[in-house]
């Protein structure tokens, strides 16, 4: 099995999963990273500089193949962020190379969409799809596009959800903040959770939430305190508590679908990081245009209608968090810092659309 791909950490997000999955079966998994990253972002400042972070990238990637089992990782020297600019034939030529050396059974790639987009990703998944179909039919070699469904979980549901059912008071560490901040963020581009999420800035005095008000949205402390305030039949306004940064408030409205039981008020002049069902200042529109349809499956995810393979990978969920974490240069957590659950929930199945080999023409409506 071979991953061809853009940028080191394409592998774990889009098939990580999976390629932990047969390579534990004993396959022989490989993947290949076109570039080495360099016009990546750099998260964790004592990691890498904008200097070091090719080659720290490059290492990163052998971390991750062995958090996942992988046989082999290759990094080729391609630029970041100029794929798209690259002769297309050279790119293709050199897929050619690698099918032709490695003979692989079956080849992951990018499908038209890019997985989330990326022209360099676009320009991957259309050369290797255009090396794929130059082999010989005798070849037999299965190409798949990885495709990222639209999930409708809400990361607000699960992390209030998590809150309240611990034991003790959470207070997040230094890492958990910035964790969260990042891990929230990506996984809401790319589609794994339907949550909005900003980070909001309250002066001291201003209300974060209004008792009495529907629940709506929770919030994680990033900077200053807030009290918990209970206003009484009476009018007469109590203080029952205070948190800081690190803490969640706004959780128990979530978890029980009930109104606000409490204001919460900003002490200092507070930041957040708030997560909401939707964009408030999105109120409608036309629908969106020039996109493939969708279905929706059982679980409520949303994918393009030509997908046809699922792969079950809730066993190896742990592999992927690893490997994304060995990407720290990308991704600064640490596995152990998110509630099991909710991974497995968000990461447990992985999509695919075969491409070749083409599906043969039908003579009959009636199985023969």
């Amino acid at each position: 099995m071979l991953g061809v791909f853009a940028h080191p950490d394409d592998e774990t997000i889009c098939a990580g999963g999976t390629f932990a999955k047969y390579a534990g079966a004993g396959a022989d998994v490989r993947v290949v990273s076109l570039t080495r990253g360099g016009a990546g972002q750099i998260r964790d400042a004592a990691v890498a500089t904008r200097a070091t972070l090719r080659a720290v990238r490059e290492e990163e990637l052998a971390a991750a193949g062995e958090a996942l089992g992988l046989t082999g990782v290759t990094c080729f020297d391609h630029p970041d962020g100029g794929l798209a600019d690259v002769d297309g034939q050279v790119l293709v030529d050199l897929v050619a190379e690698l099918l032709d050396d490695l003979r692989p059974d079956v080849v992951v790639t990018f499908g038209p969409d890019g997985f989330s987009g990326h022209p360099d990703h676009v320009a991957v998944g259309a050369a290797v799809t255009a090396a794929c179909r130059q082999l010989p039919p005798s070849a037999s070699t299965r190409l798949f596009h990885c495709h990222q469904p639209r999930s409708g979980m809400l990361l607000r549901d699960r992390l209030a959800s998590w809150v309240v059912e611990l034991t003790t008071r959470f207070t997040g560490t230094r890492d958990f903040v910035r964790a969260l901040s990042v891990f929230s963020r990506e996984t809401t581009a790319l589609g794994y959770a339907a949550d909005f999420v900003t980070v909001e800035w309250y002066p001291a005095g201003s209300y974060l939430i209004e008792q009495g008000d529907a629940a709506t949205s929770i919030h994680f402390l990033l900077s200053g305190a807030v009290e918990i305030r209970r206003e009484g039949a009476d009018g007469r306004v109590r203080v029952v508590d205070r948190s800081g940064p690190g803490e969640f408030v706004g959780e128990q409205g979530i978890a029980t679908g009930r109104p606000r039981n409490a204001h919460v008020v900003a002490v200092d002049d507070v930041t957040t990081l708030t997560f909401l069902a939707s964009d408030p200042a999105v109120l409608g529109g036309p629908p969106e245009q020039g996109f493939p349809p969708t279905r929706t499956l059982p679980s409520g995810d949303r994918v393009d209608a030509r997908v046809d393979t699922c792969i079950d990978v809730t066993d190896f969920v742990g592999h992927k968090i690893r490997a994304t974490a060995a990407h720290r240069s990308q991704y600064p957590i640490d596995p152990a810092m998110f509630p099991e659950p909710i991974l497995r929930e968000m990461f447990g199945a992985e999509y695919f659309t075969q491409v070749l080999p083409e599906p043969e023409l039908r003579t009959s409506l009636l199985d023969d």
